[in-house]
Formats: C-alpha cells, sequence, structure tokens
C-alpha cells in the first residue's frame, strides 16, 4: 500500500519514493541548464585550424552527451539555454566570444544546428534504445545510429550556413568551387 503524506508516496517499508512531476521537472530542468553550461565550456576548450575559419571544440560531443541523457525534449532545451547565454552577452561560443553578430559569422549555423541536432538524436535514442529489447537492434547500435544522425544534421547547417556566409565574402561566382570550398573549410577537417 501507498501512503501519500506531503506530496511523497511512501510504499512502507521498501524505501520507493515516486516522484512528483514537478520534482522532475525541475531535475530535467536542471540538467538543462547544467548541460548548457557544460557546452560553454566545451565551446572553449578550443583549437583554430589555420586553413579554416571553423574552430575544433568540445561542443559536438556535449551535444550528443546531451541528446542521450536528456532525450529529444530536454536537449534542445539545454541549446536554446546555451545560445541564450551567449546572444546576452555571456563569452559562451568558442574564443570566448559573445553576441547576436556571432550566429552570423562561420560557425553560427554550427550552432543553430546544435538545437536541431540534440533533437533528432534524442528522438532516434528515445524511440529505439529502450522499445526494442528482443537483441534485433542492440544498444550501442541505436547509440551509434543517434549520435551519427545528430553529427549529420549539426554538419547540414554548417554547411548550409557556411556556404551563405562564404558567398557573401568571397565574391566568387562559380557555383562548384564555392560548393567544394565550403566543403573544404566547413567539413573535411572534422572528418
Amino acid at each position: 500500500m501507498i501512503n501519500i503524506k506531503n506530496g511523497i508516496a511512501d510504499a512502507g517499508t521498501s524505501g520507493v519514493r515516486i516522484k512528483t512531476s514537478t520534482e522532475k521537472f525541475i531535475i530535467k530542468l536542471t540538467f538543462s541548464f547544467a548541460f548548457a553550461v557544460l557546452m560553454s565550456i566545451s565551446a572553449n576548450a578550443f583549437t583554430y585550424l589555420p586553413f579554416t575559419p571553423v574552430p575544433i571544440t568540445l561542443q559536438v560531443i556535449t551535444v550528443l552527451m546531451a541528446s542521450i541523457f536528456l532525450g529529444s525534449r530536454w536537449a534542445p532545451a539545454s541549446q536554446l539555454w546555451y545560445i541564450l547565454m551567449g546572444v546576452s552577452g555571456m563569452p559562451v561560443f568558442a574564443g570566448f566570444k559573445s553576441g547576436i553578430l556571432t550566429l552570423a559569422g562561420p560557425t553560427g549555423g554550427y550552432i543553430i544546428g546544435f538545437i536541431f541536432a540534440s533533437f533528432a538524436a534524442g528522438y532516434i535514442y528515445e524511440n529505439y534504445s529502450y522499445k526494442h529489447h528482443s537483441g534485433t537492434i542492440s544498444y550501442t547500435a541505436v547509440c551509434f545510429a543517434s549520435c551519427l544522425t545528430g553529427l549529420m544534421v549539426i554538419y547540414f547547417f554548417g554547411y548550409i550556413h557556411l556556404l551563405g556566409y562564404l558567398y557573401n565574402f568571397s565574391g566568387t561566382q562559380n557555383l562548384i568551387s564555392l560548393l567544394a570550398k565550403t566543403w573544404k573549410l566547413g567539413i573535411q577537417p572534422f572528418i
């Protein structure tokens, strides 16, 4: 028998405590904000390569970890927290940058892509990791597929944004050479 007293469920001597929806919300919100802070730390563990405007950071790993731990609802929230911190003036973007103009720079597409990647990876993980215990899809394969999907989404947004950025500032009108240059600067160094 479960007794409820002061909003806490007690299952007698078994010590089982059922969390209320408010407690679950606060826990998820706290972890969401914690991953936003972790994103700012991982963004500033960076190195620039001399031939690309996009730095190498630990952000992709953090986005994918948030997707696995928080799922498709709260991982995008953590990325929104991160972007809001940066846009509001906190130096959380790579190179300790901040402000809305960072999103207009060469890395803006990757940063925006974090939101969509965390949703996609979290969605795949949620919908295939726990529902397929029959052994047909292994847990490792689901983690790999969700992380690979998230990575592809980040690269997609980063590539499209960098393509527009280079088009505006390079002055080249040859689409094929611009596509190749964008690939060389924005994707190839990270594969």
